[in-house]
């Protein structure tokens, strides 16, 4: 969803989450795949196949 270039509230409103929860889980793809922010998040989700 991130990739497709949803924000952080329309992520969580398709997945029935708060915002704070889907922040939660950003920050946690963060640091699992060393990105600093949601386009170097896409792009590695893409590279990796997502």
């Amino acid at each position: 969803m991130v990739a497709q270039g949803l924000a952080n509230p329309e992520v969580g409103e398709a997945l029935f989450m708060s915002v704070a929860t889907v922040k939660t889980h950003l920050g946690r793809l963060y640091h699992k795949l060393q990105v600093t922010n949601r386009v170097q998040l896409a792009i590695r989700v893409l590279e990796l196949g997502g």
